[in-house]
């Protein structure tokens, strides 16, 4: 399994008034970090997008500024092929 770690420095409109990171956020934190990942290994969104595959399962820890995990998250990604429309194989570098 390919692991990557992103770390994003919370902006002070990410949080609430009590200093805390206000969650409908996490969506995003999510998005920067799988992008992320995505550039380490030379690639783009739209590069992974053309890639055949049939899924890719994406799992988010994030963690405060003391190690603590905060909150799991996970999206999960089909992939279809463009032309037949139907499910394709990924790529090994992403399994």
């Amino acid at each position: 399994m390919f692991e990557h770690t992103t770390k994003i420095r919370v902006r002070y409109g990410e949080t609430d008034q009590m200093g805390y990171v206000y969650y409908g956020n996490y969506a995003e934190f999510f998005e920067v970090a799988r992008v992320e990942m995505l550039r380490s290994l030379g690639m783009t969104y739209r590069s992974m997008e053309e890639l055949p595959r049939v899924k890719i399962n994406f799992v988010y820890h994030l963690y405060n500024e003391k190690q603590e995990l905060i909150h799991v998250g996970e999206t999960l990604l089909v992939f279809v092929n463009m032309k037949s429309n139907r499910p394709c194989f990924a790529p090994k570098d992403f399994i």
